[in-house]
């Protein structure tokens, strides 16, 4: 799983800096990102530690809805 999550970034990083897929490349980190401050709140109890995915959250969310 980690190798499929590091290739997303990866890839996907190069394709929105390009601009290719920029809808598709955003929402699939997106989901990474959801998953990322999930799992950081099940551990820590509290979301401290996750500002930076909750901001690629949110620049995914932003790239997401621009026509």
């Amino acid at each position: 799983m980690a190798y499929v999550v590091a290739g997303i970034e990866l890839i996907g990083g190069i394709a929105l800096i390009i601009g290719l897929g920029t809808r598709v490349v955003s929402a699939l980190i997106g989901i990474i990102m959801i998953g990322s401050v999930n799992s950081s709140w099940l551990v820590r109890k509290w979301p401290t530690g996750c500002e930076l995915d909750l901001a690629i959250l949110a620049i995914a969310i932003s790239c997401n809805q621009w026509k």
